[in-house]
C-alpha cells in the first residue's frame, strides 16, 4: 500500500477506474500483457486500475503511482454454476495474496451467498482490518441489501459488479448497468459508490454519474478488444440491403 486510507478514499473519488484483466482463453492473457495495458491507461488518464491476481500487481505497481484496486479470482475447479460460485477474492488466503502484492484498495464478493470454502465474510473483513489498517475494502455486490450489510461489516466502498452477475439477478445480464442500484447504495449508505458493470459507450458513463457514483470502473469496453468485438457485432442494427 502507498497511501493512507484517507488518501486513498480521496484519491479515488470523480475518478475513471480502468480494469485490466484478461482469462487464459485470451491472446492478451499474460502478466506481460496486463503491464502494458495498465500503461497505456495510465497515460490515457485513468484514475486507478483494477488489477487481478498477485503477479500481474507486483509487475505493475512499480510504475503505478495511483491507486490500484487488487481482486484475485478464484475459478471453481467443480461443474458448479457460475451465477452461485464465490470466486472474486472468496477466502482470507486468496485476500492476503494480493494486498501483500502491493494493491491499495482489495476488491471482494460482497454477496451473501455461502462460500464453498466455507470462510464467513465478516470475519475475513475482521481479520483483514487487524492485520492492514490502512486497506480500503471494496465490496463487489448484487443487491442493496448486499451493500447494506457489507456497510455494516465495515467495507469502505460498494460496487455494483455483480448486478447480473448471480442467480438472484441473472436476468439483468443483458441489460443497461444497474443504475437503481448504484442510486439506492449512495442514497442508503452513504459510503463510496463504484459503479461498475455493463458500461460500455459515453452516454452509459454519464449517467452513472448522475446516479450518485462516486468512482466508475470500465473493464471489457477498453481493455478487452475479443470481448468488445462480439458486443458490437452482437448488438449492432445492419441495415436491409446490406447484409449478403
Amino acid at each position: 500500500m502507498t497511501m493512507r486510507k484517507d488518501q486513498t478514499i480521496e484519491a479515488l473519488r470523480g475518478q475513471l477506474v480502468v480494469s485490466c484483466q484478461a482469462y487464459e482463453d485470451n491472446p492478451l492473457h499474460g502478466v506481460d500483457n496486463m503491464a502494458i495495458m495498465s500503461r497505456c491507461v495510465l497515460e490515457g488518464g485513468a484514475g486507478a486500475i483494477r488489477l487481478c491476481w498477485p503477479e500481474t500487481i507486483r509487475a505493475v505497481r512499480p510504475f503505478c503511482a495511483k491507486p490500484i484496486i487488487g481482486i484475485n479470482k478464484v475459478m471453481p475447479t467443480d461443474a458448479h454454476d457460475a451465477f452461485e460460485s464465490v470466486y472474486i477474492t472468496p477466502t482470507l488466503e486468496s485476500a492476503i495474496a494480493v494486498v501483500e502484492a502491493g494493491c491499495d484498495v482489495l476488491a471482494m464478493d460482497g454477496t451473501l451467498r455461502e462460500r464453498q470454502q466455507g470462510e464467513r465474510l465478516e470475519e475475513i473483513v475482521k481479520e483483514l482490518k487487524r492485520r492492514y489498517p490502512d486497506l480500503v475494502l471494496m465490496a463487489d455486490l448484487a443487491t442493496i441489501e448486499e451493500g447494506i450489510a457489507c456497510a455494516e461489516m465495515g467495507f469502505d466502498i460498494l460496487a455494483s459488479t455483480l448486478s447480473g452477475y448471480t442467480t438472484e439477478t441473472r436476468e439483468r445480464s443483458e441489460m443497461e448497468p444497474d443504475y437503481e442500484l448504484i442510486s439506492a447504495l449512495k442514497r442508503r449508505t452513504g459510503l463510496l459508490v463504484n459503479a461498475e458493470g455493463r458500461i460500455w459507450n459515453l452516454r452509459q458513463l454519464d449517467r452513472a454519474w448522475q446516479c450518485g457514483a462516486d468512482m466508475v470502473s470500465i473493464g471489457s469496453a477498453i481493455t478487452n478488444p475479443m470481448k468488445t468485438t462480439q458486443y458490437l457485432t452482437a448488438h449492432m442494427h445492419v441495415p436491409t440491403g446490406v447484409a449478403g
